[in-house]
């Protein structure tokens, strides 16, 4: 093969893996679809917020969260060498790992999704896709009520904390607004709800800094292009990172390597009986338990409707308005 044959075939490389990052940057922006696994993707169109939002946006943004290092140290994920300048850890890394001669004797109940982990039956080893603190959450989602809620320091309501809850009852009770479902995590920060509402189709802007190849370059863009704070970028950062690794193989199964090269990848998301294509269950369930746990703030745990109709249970009603009454 002559050197520009070689020089060609690298650029159909480098264009097919920037290909491959777009469609799985637009599933992670569309992650919360799909967390019973059959729920369809299709890019939603976000109803129009209430009048007086924009205000309630600006006034969030001009907040500031106190203890942003006390909510991710709570959530007990182990320091897997991060990259240069990055304030959080992995969820993904180190990956949990147990030894049991069969999955019925595992020490926490097996996840749902196979793509969530992975059994050597003759070794017996099972391994998770995230670090353990992400399974014992997503093993007991069922039974989860805990709730993260704001308490703001003095009348002027700009510096506040956070707190996790065992359920809204109690953090009522002791003087706090709740923020959303589920524990407190990076993107837990009411300037990261601020971003969430102003921009409420994060496609484009995830595909754009998916593009980035290096992990400081898209964790960079997602704080420019979207207004997420720095910890929340490093968590969509990994999630990206993470779904690079474990996805590319499923992506170009599905798509085939010639669809994939050149860009060829819009067919149907879901079957026709709303299950996700191989590559885009391959990125909600290899990355998603990661990534919703180090988050802690999602669309629909926070109350961000969509135009979508949605079951009750998937959307946990919020009233944002009550952080400045």
């Amino acid at each position: 093969m002559t050197a520009s044959r070689i020089r060609r075939a690298g650029a159909l490389v480098v264009l097919g893996v920037a290909a491959l990052l777009l469609i799985l940057s637009e599933s992670s922006s569309d992650r919360q679809a799909v967390l019973d696994g059959r729920a369809s993707v299709e890019r939603e169109v976000v109803a129009a917020l209430p009048p007086g939002s924009g205000a309630l946006i600006e006034r969030l943004r001009r907040t500031n969260l106190l203890n942003a290092d006390e909510i991710h140290g709570r959530l007990g994920l182990e320091s897997a060498s991060p990259p240069r300048g990055f304030l959080t850890n992995s969820p993904y890394e180190p990956p949990y790992r147990e030894s049991c001669p069969a999955l019925a004797d595992l020490r926490y109940p097996l996840p749902l999704h196979p793509r969530s982990y992975e059994w050597d039956e003759a070794a017996g080893t099972f391994s998770f896709r995230g670090q353990e603190p992400v399974l014992e959450w997503y093993s007991s989602l069922d039974s989860d009520t805990e709730v993260c809620a704001v308490r703001f320091a003095d009348s002027t309501r700009v510096d506040y904390r956070l707190r996790t809850f065992p359920d809204a009852e109690s953090a009522v009770a002791e003087g706090h607004v709740v923020t959303h479902r589920r524990h407190c995590g990076t993107c837990s920060s009411l300037r990261d709800l601020a971003a969430y509402m102003a921009r409420p189709d994060l496609t484009s802007p995830a595909r754009t800094c998916a593009r980035r190849l290096t992990a400081g370059g898209v964790k960079q863009c997602v704080m420019e292009e979207i207004g997420l704070s720095e910890r929340c970028a490093e968590t969509w950062t990994y999630n990206v990172l993470h779904t690079r690794r474990r996805c590319a193989g499923a992506c170009i199964g599905h798509y085939g390597l010639w669809n994939v090269l050149t860009n060829d990848m819009d067919g149907a998301r879901t079957d026709e009986d709303g299950n996700l294509n191989p590559c885009l269950a391959c990125d909600e369930h290899a990355s998603g338990p990661g990534f919703r746990f180090a988050a802690g703030r999602t669309r629909r745990s926070s109350g961000l409707v969509s135009a979508i109709p949605r079951t009750a249970g998937e959307m946990y009603a919020v009233d944002h308005w009550r952080y400045f009454r």
